[in-house]
């Protein structure tokens, strides 16, 4: 079993299943295929929170993203609150989250009759594809010779139904001690091979160099000239590319460590 894993879940895409129907954040053709699965009220609510509710990676981070958690078990996390007076640090948003919490009981059950069957089956196709097709290649090993990182911990893509457009790339790291990264399944295998293969080298590259959100770029550059040097030029971080000429640039004169291209690119 390679380390790069295809995974899904239902109660992840229900939580985005209610972001794309309330666009909160993003706008798409699920959200709009779906928009009579929750009431114009309920929309109104959640938008109300989108600010918090909304989240890009290596960029901010909704204050309240992290609900997202309790979508399967949102009526344990109301008894929860309701028991010891708010999440500790959370306090200022209890009203907030009883409203969120009550509209993930309220959908829950419609969306996993209704709804979720058809989405598992097109989720489950491109899992079992994707993985087949990246076994073959091997590119993680074949990342960390070239990064001199290697990971014990699994890296599992999180496929997402709902989230064209919307949110991706948020790395977490999950109970089972596995590292969990968001994608949406509405891309071929090209693009799912660039993306998983890119977080995966951003997960490796983290465990040697510590990075600030101002400093996400010049580390995702630096994880994208990795991945061009494995895979060819991918053509999804073309903003990246002084970065990317930097790097290149710097491993023509001699082989540097990924922290010392790293600390030499805040030059630029």
């Amino acid at each position: 079993m390679g380390k790069i894993q295809c995974v899904y879940d239902k109660d992840n895409n229900f939580f985005f299943h209610l972001m794309s129907v309330a666009k909160v954040g993003y706008d798409n053709a699920y959200g709009n295929k779906h928009h009579d699965s929750v009431s114009p009220e309920d929309v109104a609510t959640l938008k109300k929170y989108e600010k918090e509710l909304t989240m890009k990676g290596g960029e901010y981070d909704g204050k309240l993203f992290w609900i997202g958690m309790y979508a399967g078990n949102a009526q344990d996390a109301i008894n929860k609150i309701k028991g010891e007076g708010g999440f500790q640090g959370f306090e200022a948003y209890t009203d907030a989250l009883l409203e969120i919490l009550g509209i993930f009981v309220k959908y829950q059950e419609d969306y996993c009759t209704r709804i979720w069957p058809e989405e598992e089956k097109r989720l489950a196709k491109a899992a079992q594809e994707w993985q087949r097709r990246f076994d073959e290649e091997g590119l993680e090993e074949k990342a960390e010779a070239l990064v001199g990182i290697k990971s014990e911990k699994l890296f599992c893509a999180s496929l997402i139904s709902s989230i064209e457009h919307g949110v991706e790339a948020i790395l977490y790291e999950s109970e089972d001690g596995n590292v969990y990264d968001l994608f949406s399944v509405d891309r071929d295998y090209h693009s799912a091979r660039n993306m998983f293969l890119h977080e995966y080298i951003i997960m490796l590259l983290g465990k040697k160099i510590p990075y600030s959100i101002e400093a996400y770029d010049r580390l995702e550059g630096l994880a994208e000239y990795y991945t061009e040097e494995l895979i060819g030029k991918t053509y999804n971080f073309t903003y990246m590319e002084k970065y990317i000429e930097f790097y290149r640039a710097k491993m023509s004169e001699k082989k540097y460590m990924p922290e010392e291209l790293f600390e030499m690119s805040a030059q630029l």
